[in-house]
């Protein structure tokens, strides 16, 4: 979902090499992409050394939250293992490192906003791999920036106003969440602007120095209020939201209640700033429609 926007937004100013384990989406050329397995040290050594990377924007992960409590060994793989072997490559080759972390490597007790440098406490076992993902570049990479993003959503996947979009044809009513708060990404709102950003920094030291920033739509809202808004703005049917709190035991990985991240150091120290995620999900209700038909 990511990765295809960047790839999207980055290809009209760049020139980009895609990688991914499985064959190339529609619209990535095969002169854009090359095929890999990023668990795999070796491979990822051959595609270093044959593609030559100034820079490597790392979004590969296994972010189904629930599948990493299941399978820990894969999420592992994917989030952990995966990071250092292209870490490791990006040092030999003098490539800086920009890799997306997550909101979810915070418990969700603090009560107010998250900043980058507050206590690592994550809660579920992906929070924790994307924790030791951000360790690792963190003291290993010569040259990285990290983004942590939250609750991501575009055309390109599973996301959440795609599911209540599909689901409101047939569903009575939607029992949602109302005791989790974060806030909302366009996966499409982010590659532009990191795009923009790396025209304006992409030899500065202000967005290279080593450091975590924060990066989402402004505002924040619970998962009922999300479900409501999205609904909101559809043209079809509107089913009831019923708003609950999480069920003990509901979901086999804990969330966080509270994960939203403060923003204030990336408008500070970069200038960016990501419009309200309401004006971004009227976007994505209004493409999805469009595209439906």
């Amino acid at each position: 979902m990511l990765g295809t926007d960047l790839c999207a937004e980055f290809g009209k100013s760049f020139e980009i090499v895609a990688t991914d384990i499985r064959p190339p989406v529609p619209g990535i050329s095969s002169a854009q992409y090359r095929a890999a397995d990023l668990s795999d040290r070796s491979a990822v050594s051959t595609l270093f050394s044959e593609v030559k990377p100034s820079v490597v924007i790392h979004a590969a992960a296994m972010t189904n939250v629930d599948a990493c409590e299941k399978d820990r060994d894969a999420a592992f793989r994917a989030n952990v293992t995966a990071t250092r072997h292209v870490t490791d490559a990006a040092n030999e080759c003098g490539a800086r490192v920009l890799f997306f972390s997550t909101d979810y490597v915070f418990d969700g007790t603090k009560g107010a906003a998250y900043e980058e440098d507050d206590p690592q406490c994550p809660v579920n076992y992906y929070g924790r791999t994307k924790a030791e993902a951000e360790k690792y570049i963190s003291e290993t990479a010569r040259q990285f920036a990290i983004f942590r993003i939250s609750w991501l959503f575009g055309m390109n996947g599973p996301s959440f106003p795609k599911t209540i979009l599909e689901k409101a044809g047939q569903a009575e009513f939607f029992e949602v969440v109302c005791d989790q708060v974060g806030r909302p990404t366009s996966t499409r709102d982010l590659a532009a602007t990191l795009r923009e950003l790396f025209i304006k920094e992409a030899e500065s030291d202000r967005m290279w120095v080593r450091q975590i920033f924060h990066l989402t739509n402004g505002g924040y809202c619970s998962w009922a209020d999300y479900a409501e808004y999205v609904l909101s703005r559809s043209s079809g049917r509107r089913p009831p939201v019923k708003r609950i709190t999480t069920p003990p035991g509901h979901r086999p990985a804990e969330r966080p209640k509270y994960s939203v991240l403060s923003l204030e150091k990336t408008q500070r120290r970069l200038g960016i700033e990501l419009r309200p995620w309401q004006e971004a999900v009227s976007e994505f209700v209004k493409t999805f429609e469009s595209k439906k038909g």
